[in-house]
Protein backbone atom coordinates (compact mmCIF):
# COMPACT_ATOMS: atom_id res chain seq x y z
CA UNK A 1 0.00 0.00 0.00
CA UNK A 2 2.71 2.14 0.65
CA UNK A 3 4.25 1.88 -2.27
CA UNK A 4 1.29 2.13 -4.14
CA UNK A 5 1.10 5.23 -2.47
CA UNK A 6 4.27 6.60 -3.41
CA UNK A 7 3.62 6.02 -7.44
CA UNK A 8 0.23 8.10 -7.07
CA UNK A 9 2.15 11.18 -5.44
CA UNK A 10 4.89 10.81 -7.74
CA UNK A 11 2.47 10.55 -10.94
CA UNK A 12 0.62 13.09 -9.38
CA UNK A 13 3.71 15.57 -9.10
CA UNK A 14 4.79 14.82 -12.64
CA UNK A 15 1.37 15.58 -13.93
CA UNK A 16 1.45 18.62 -11.78
CA UNK A 17 5.15 19.75 -13.07
CA UNK A 18 3.76 19.03 -16.70
CA UNK A 19 1.19 21.34 -15.98
CA UNK A 20 2.66 24.06 -15.18
CA UNK A 21 5.07 23.62 -18.00
CA UNK A 22 2.60 23.77 -20.44
CA UNK A 23 1.28 27.06 -18.68
CA UNK A 24 4.22 28.78 -18.45
CA UNK A 25 5.30 28.15 -22.70
CA UNK A 26 1.30 29.62 -23.06
CA UNK A 27 2.02 32.72 -20.84
CA UNK A 28 5.31 33.32 -22.57
CA UNK A 29 3.72 33.27 -25.94
CA UNK A 30 1.00 34.81 -25.04
CA UNK A 31 3.56 37.64 -23.36
CA UNK A 32 5.70 37.46 -26.69
CA UNK A 33 2.82 38.97 -28.54
CA UNK A 34 2.16 43.18 -28.74
CA UNK A 35 -0.74 44.58 -29.54
CA UNK A 36 -3.27 43.44 -32.10
CA UNK A 37 -2.64 44.05 -35.57
CA UNK A 38 -5.16 46.94 -35.99
CA UNK A 39 -7.34 48.56 -33.56
CA UNK A 40 -11.21 48.36 -35.08
CA UNK A 41 -13.98 49.45 -33.53
CA UNK A 42 -16.14 46.67 -34.37
CA UNK A 43 -19.29 47.91 -33.54
CA UNK A 44 -18.88 50.91 -35.74
CA UNK A 45 -17.69 48.68 -39.35
CA UNK A 46 -20.29 48.70 -42.01
CA UNK A 47 -18.26 46.87 -44.78
CA UNK A 48 -16.17 43.54 -45.46
CA UNK A 49 -14.61 42.70 -48.32
CA UNK A 50 -13.03 39.24 -48.40
CA UNK A 51 -10.69 37.92 -51.91
CA UNK A 52 -8.87 35.22 -51.88
CA UNK A 53 -6.89 33.17 -54.97
CA UNK A 54 -9.92 32.09 -57.45
CA UNK A 55 -12.70 32.31 -55.26
CA UNK A 56 -15.51 34.40 -55.81
CA UNK A 57 -15.08 38.15 -54.02
CA UNK A 58 -17.42 37.77 -50.88
CA UNK A 59 -19.17 41.69 -49.55
CA UNK A 60 -20.66 42.23 -46.50
CA UNK A 61 -22.58 45.05 -45.27
CA UNK A 62 -24.07 46.13 -42.36
CA UNK A 63 -27.81 47.62 -42.41
CA UNK A 64 -30.06 48.28 -39.69
CA UNK A 65 -27.29 46.16 -37.17
CA UNK A 66 -27.43 43.19 -39.56
CA UNK A 67 -25.12 41.67 -41.70
CA UNK A 68 -25.78 41.23 -45.31
CA UNK A 69 -23.67 39.22 -47.94
CA UNK A 70 -24.04 41.57 -51.04
CA UNK A 71 -21.68 39.21 -53.17
CA UNK A 72 -21.53 36.72 -54.52
CA UNK A 73 -25.37 36.22 -52.83
CA UNK A 74 -27.04 38.96 -51.75
CA UNK A 75 -28.72 37.40 -48.46
CA UNK A 76 -28.63 37.70 -44.75
CA UNK A 77 -25.02 36.93 -43.51
CA UNK A 78 -24.51 34.01 -40.43
CA UNK A 79 -23.29 36.39 -37.56
CA UNK A 80 -20.95 34.26 -36.57
CA UNK A 81 -18.92 33.91 -40.21
CA UNK A 82 -19.00 38.12 -39.59
CA UNK A 83 -17.64 37.37 -36.55
CA UNK A 84 -14.51 35.92 -37.15
CA UNK A 85 -13.60 37.92 -40.32
CA UNK A 86 -13.59 40.98 -38.24
CA UNK A 87 -11.03 38.98 -35.53
CA UNK A 88 -8.48 39.03 -37.65
CA UNK A 89 -7.80 42.34 -37.27
CA UNK A 90 -7.57 42.11 -34.23
CA UNK A 91 -5.26 39.32 -33.73
CA UNK A 92 -2.10 39.99 -32.26
CA UNK A 93 1.49 39.55 -34.40
CA UNK A 94 4.02 37.64 -33.11
CA UNK A 95 6.44 39.95 -34.80
CA UNK A 96 6.45 43.22 -36.63
CA UNK A 97 8.69 44.97 -39.70
CA UNK A 98 9.35 47.18 -41.63
CA UNK A 99 7.40 47.41 -44.80
CA UNK A 100 10.89 47.19 -46.76
CA UNK A 101 12.07 44.19 -44.45
CA UNK A 102 11.48 41.60 -46.83
CA UNK A 103 11.25 41.59 -50.86
CA UNK A 104 7.34 41.24 -51.51
CA UNK A 105 7.52 38.38 -53.97
CA UNK A 106 9.63 36.32 -52.08
CA UNK A 107 6.74 36.23 -48.92
CA UNK A 108 4.20 35.87 -51.16
CA UNK A 109 2.63 39.78 -51.03
CA UNK A 110 3.23 40.08 -54.40
CA UNK A 111 0.53 39.73 -55.51
CA UNK A 112 -1.17 39.18 -52.33
CA UNK A 113 -2.38 35.68 -51.94
CA UNK A 114 -5.44 36.67 -49.92
CA UNK A 115 -7.12 40.42 -49.26
CA UNK A 116 -9.28 41.65 -46.67
CA UNK A 117 -10.61 45.22 -46.34
CA UNK A 118 -12.75 46.19 -43.18
CA UNK A 119 -14.06 49.39 -43.99
CA UNK A 120 -10.97 51.69 -44.82
CA UNK A 121 -7.97 49.39 -43.03
CA UNK A 122 -6.74 47.02 -45.81
CA UNK A 123 -5.01 43.72 -44.89
CA UNK A 124 -2.86 41.75 -47.23
CA UNK A 125 -1.79 37.75 -46.66
CA UNK A 126 1.18 36.45 -47.99
CA UNK A 127 2.45 32.52 -47.00
CA UNK A 128 3.53 31.17 -44.28
CA UNK A 129 7.23 31.03 -42.62
CA UNK A 130 8.91 28.26 -43.01
CA UNK A 131 10.02 28.56 -38.34
CA UNK A 132 6.75 28.39 -37.01
CA UNK A 133 4.27 28.71 -40.23
CA UNK A 134 3.14 32.18 -38.65
CA UNK A 135 1.89 33.70 -42.13
CA UNK A 136 2.92 36.75 -43.83
CA UNK A 137 0.63 40.10 -43.15
CA UNK A 138 1.01 43.57 -44.58
CA UNK A 139 -1.02 46.74 -43.57
CA UNK A 140 -0.20 50.11 -43.98
CA UNK A 141 2.24 50.22 -40.96
CA UNK A 142 4.43 47.44 -42.43
CA UNK A 143 4.71 43.67 -42.44
CA UNK A 144 3.65 41.67 -39.62
CA UNK A 145 4.11 37.53 -38.76
CA UNK A 146 0.32 36.40 -37.72
CA UNK A 147 -0.02 32.93 -36.05
CA UNK A 148 -2.11 31.39 -38.42
CA UNK A 149 -5.23 30.82 -36.99
CA UNK A 150 -7.49 32.12 -39.71
CA UNK A 151 -6.89 30.89 -43.46
CA UNK A 152 -9.49 28.86 -43.43
CA UNK A 153 -11.54 32.01 -42.33
CA UNK A 154 -10.52 33.84 -45.63
CA UNK A 155 -10.93 30.97 -47.76
CA UNK A 156 -14.26 29.59 -46.73
CA UNK A 157 -17.13 29.31 -49.48
CA UNK A 158 -19.51 32.01 -49.36
CA UNK A 159 -22.51 29.78 -49.12
CA UNK A 160 -21.06 28.63 -45.80
CA UNK A 161 -21.27 32.17 -44.49
CA UNK A 162 -24.81 32.84 -45.63
CA UNK A 163 -27.43 32.83 -42.38
CA UNK A 164 -28.68 29.12 -41.76
CA UNK A 165 -32.17 30.02 -41.18
CA UNK A 166 -34.40 28.36 -44.32
CA UNK A 167 -36.79 31.09 -44.21
CA UNK A 168 -34.27 33.88 -44.31
CA UNK A 169 -34.79 36.97 -44.79
CA UNK A 170 -38.69 36.87 -44.91
CA UNK A 171 -40.34 37.79 -41.93
CA UNK A 172 -42.63 35.74 -39.72
CA UNK A 173 -44.36 33.30 -42.23
CA UNK A 174 -47.68 33.12 -42.89
CA UNK A 175 -48.19 29.91 -45.61
CA UNK A 176 -46.71 27.70 -46.41
CA UNK A 177 -47.35 25.47 -49.26
CA UNK A 178 -46.49 21.83 -50.08
CA UNK A 179 -47.30 20.33 -54.09
CA UNK A 180 -49.64 23.71 -54.64
CA UNK A 181 -51.53 22.41 -51.13
CA UNK A 182 -51.49 24.82 -48.23
CA UNK A 183 -50.33 23.60 -44.87
CA UNK A 184 -50.65 26.08 -42.07
CA UNK A 185 -49.92 23.44 -39.67
CA UNK A 186 -46.15 23.22 -41.03
CA UNK A 187 -45.57 27.27 -40.66
CA UNK A 188 -44.06 27.38 -37.09
CA UNK A 189 -41.38 24.40 -38.07
CA UNK A 190 -40.35 26.27 -41.02
CA UNK A 191 -40.44 29.60 -39.77
CA UNK A 192 -37.51 28.32 -36.86
CA UNK A 193 -35.97 25.22 -39.07
CA UNK A 194 -31.93 26.13 -39.73
CA UNK A 195 -29.39 23.56 -41.56
CA UNK A 196 -26.11 23.38 -39.83
CA UNK A 197 -24.59 24.85 -43.24
CA UNK A 198 -25.49 26.48 -46.30
CA UNK A 199 -24.00 24.70 -49.47
CA UNK A 200 -23.65 24.97 -53.05
CA UNK A 201 -26.76 24.27 -55.24
CA UNK A 202 -27.08 20.05 -56.84
CA UNK A 203 -29.63 19.18 -59.20
CA UNK A 204 -32.95 18.09 -57.80
CA UNK A 205 -33.54 14.24 -57.50
CA UNK A 206 -36.48 12.90 -59.10
CA UNK A 207 -40.10 13.41 -57.54
CA UNK A 208 -38.64 16.18 -54.95
CA UNK A 209 -41.38 18.06 -53.34
CA UNK A 210 -42.63 22.08 -54.21
CA UNK A 211 -42.38 24.10 -51.52
CA UNK A 212 -43.43 27.85 -51.31
CA UNK A 213 -42.98 29.95 -48.12
CA UNK A 214 -44.76 33.40 -47.62
CA UNK A 215 -44.93 36.06 -44.79
CA UNK A 216 -47.15 39.01 -44.41
CA UNK A 217 -45.75 41.20 -47.07
CA UNK A 218 -46.34 38.77 -49.85
CA UNK A 219 -42.68 38.04 -49.87
CA UNK A 220 -41.91 34.31 -51.13
CA UNK A 221 -39.47 31.13 -51.46
CA UNK A 222 -39.68 28.56 -53.10
CA UNK A 223 -37.88 25.52 -52.07
CA UNK A 224 -37.94 21.98 -53.43
CA UNK A 225 -37.30 18.68 -50.82
CA UNK A 226 -35.78 15.48 -51.59
CA UNK A 227 -34.41 12.66 -49.89
CA UNK A 228 -30.84 12.12 -50.87
CA UNK A 229 -29.15 8.33 -51.15
CA UNK A 230 -27.32 8.30 -47.77
CA UNK A 231 -30.75 9.11 -46.33
CA UNK A 232 -30.23 12.93 -45.55
CA UNK A 233 -32.59 15.37 -46.80
CA UNK A 234 -31.85 18.81 -49.02
CA UNK A 235 -34.11 22.04 -49.22
CA UNK A 236 -32.93 23.12 -52.59
CA UNK A 237 -33.26 27.14 -52.40
CA UNK A 238 -34.67 28.34 -56.45
CA UNK A 239 -33.68 32.04 -55.89
CA UNK A 240 -30.70 32.32 -55.06
CA UNK A 241 -29.95 28.88 -55.51
CA UNK A 242 -28.46 27.24 -52.66
CA UNK A 243 -28.89 24.03 -51.01
CA UNK A 244 -29.86 23.53 -47.56
CA UNK A 245 -29.04 20.11 -45.86
CA UNK A 246 -31.63 18.38 -43.71
CA UNK A 247 -31.73 15.86 -40.74
CA UNK A 248 -34.46 13.32 -40.64
CA UNK A 249 -36.27 15.07 -37.25
CA UNK A 250 -36.46 17.92 -38.87
CA UNK A 251 -37.99 17.03 -41.80
CA UNK A 252 -40.98 14.89 -39.53
CA UNK A 253 -42.23 18.44 -38.81
CA UNK A 254 -41.46 20.28 -42.44
CA UNK A 255 -43.48 18.24 -44.67
CA UNK A 256 -46.47 16.29 -44.22
CA UNK A 257 -46.05 12.16 -44.18
CA UNK A 258 -48.39 12.09 -47.54
CA UNK A 259 -45.73 13.43 -49.98
CA UNK A 260 -43.83 10.42 -49.88
CA UNK A 261 -40.53 12.46 -49.00
CA UNK A 262 -40.80 13.02 -45.36
CA UNK A 263 -40.70 10.05 -42.72
CA UNK A 264 -44.13 8.47 -42.33
CA UNK A 265 -43.67 8.36 -38.08
CA UNK A 266 -44.56 11.65 -37.10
Amino acid sequence: MRRRTRQNFVLAAVVALAALAVGLVIRREQAGLGGPLAVVDTASVTHLRVSAGDKPTRVFERRDGQWWMTEPYRMPAHEDAVARLLAIASAAPRQRYAADRFEAARIGLSPPQALLDVDALRLEFGITDAIRGDRYVRTAGGIALLPDRFSGWLLAPAESEIDHRLAAPLAALTGVRVDGQAHPELVAAWNRVTTSQVVAPEAPAAGAVAVELADAQGSRIAFRVWRRDDGRYVALREAPALAYPLEEPQMQQLLPAATGVAPATR
